[in-house]
């Protein structure tokens, strides 16, 4: 909430001898409307003729329920504002800012509503808004959605571009709607209706359309929605959730078919690219056991994809699970990949935490044969060696 000038607060305090501010703000305020008339008033000392001068014409304390139904009928935001008869700055507003004539053109396609905080049946409107200063006004849509709000007495020119900025949001939320409408399963419009939710602070809205955003299984748009989803994921988990973050990474697997029979060989790749973006931020989390399941999910749809192979045994090999599964993905990451180096000797590692020495050796020899200029592999093949029983080590060739 951004305050303006002069504001005068609690809103719930009953009139202004409850605190000294209020009172000399009162005093402040009264000073400067009465030197506004004497400014007004006709030379010679002669008599205006009595009129009202033109004003804002607000809807005096009717019930939100009504004005609601209005507002509806009528498809118009409606401004709030929430004062009492003790307040200096609200009587302000009165006399130097609602009577102004650009600003009363302004408001002609508003709904206004003016509440004296008071009366009795106000509170639950304050309460329901926060209302804790005076003046508080607050800008609504049809629906009495908060757009916009400040407290405090400002000048009609800042008024006025107060009000022109929330018609420009609230006129873009509606064209935004409407593109929602033609399209309801666009991943892209989905984000975008998240956010604008979220940035508004209405979390169940949002949450409904992250939601959405997991229904949308069809190939044309899985793929786009479940990289919304992973932004939508690593913001979570950038903001210290990290239980919701891995939550959501694991739902959105599970949008992806169980295995990759019925798909062609394009469609395929683009499964697996979307379920290799997953596995970045469960590195991150993290969450093994996700990963594991993540890369699981991919060898269903290619059982030669080499890197879920990889990344299979080396997230297993480093959480010292699922061993034998661990070695038999690398063991098949070899093959496929024609002897990669750094494959023989993840190959060779699995053997080596299952205990297997002799394999360890055989297959740290062949990543030593493959890349003999690489020093970290004599010396892990010098500790495997060191490891196996005399005799079930293969002859030193050196």
């Amino acid at each position: 909430m951004v305050d303006g000038a002069a504001g005068v607060g609690p809103a719930r305090a009953r009139g202004p001898h409850q605190f000294g501010a209020g009172r000399r703000t009162l005093h402040l305020y009264a000073f400067l409307i009465l030197c506004c008339a004497g400014l007004a008033a006709p030379a010679g000392g002669q008599e205006a003729a009595p009129h009202r001068a033109p004003h804002v014409p607000w809807l005096e304390d009717a019930p939100w329920a009504e004005v609601l139904k209005q507002a509806r009928e009528v498809s118009l935001p409606i401004l709030i504002d929430f004062h009492a008869s003790w307040c200096g700055p609200c009587k302000a507003l009165d006399a130097m800012v609602y009577n102004e004539a650009e600003v009363i053109r302004e408001l002609a396609d508003v709904l206004t509503l003016k509440v004296d905080v008071d009366r009795p049946d106000a509170e639950a409107l304050e309460k329901e808004f926060g209302v804790t200063r005076l003046p508080t006004l607050i800008y609504c849509d049809s629906e009495g959605q908060r757009w916009g709000s400040f407290t405090g007495f400002v000048s009609a020119d800042t008024f006025l571009a107060r009000v022109r900025q929330w018609k420009r949001s609230l006129s873009g939320e509606r064209e935004f709607l409407a593109r929602l409408e033609t399209a309801p399963d666009d991943p892209v419009i989905l984000m975008e209706a998240f956010n604008r939710s979220k940035g508004a602070g209405r979390s169940a809205e949002a949450a409904g359309f992250r939601e959405r955003l997991l229904t949308l299984t069809r190939p044309d748009r899985r793929h786009e929605a479940a990289r919304q989803l992973v932004i939508i994921a690593t913001n979570e988990f950038l903001s210290g959730s990290a239980d919701e973050a891995q939550d959501l990474i694991r739902r959105t697997e599970t949008m992806f078919p169980a295995d990759g029979q019925d798909l062609g060989r394009d469609l395929r790749l683009r499964d697996l690219e979307s379920l290799a973006n997953l596995t970045g931020l469960q590195e991150q989390l993290p969450d093994t056991l996700g990963l594991l399941e993540t890369y699981s999910h991919m060898i269903k749809l290619d059982r030669g994809y080499v890197p879920a192979l990889e990344g299979f045994a080396r997230t297993a090999l480093a959480g010292g699970i699922r061993l034998p599964q661990a070695t038999t993905c690398a063991l098949r990451a070899v093959i496929r990949s024609d002897n990669r180096p750094d494959l023989l000797a993840l190959l060779a590692a699995c053997y080596q935490r299952r205990s297997f020495h002799a394999r360890a050796v055989k297959w740290m020899e062949k990543a030593v044969a493959a890349a003999p200029d690489n020093l970290e592999f004599h010396d892990r093949l010098g500790l495997y060696r060191s490891t196996c029983p005399p005799w079930m080590r293969p002859p030193d060739h050196n």
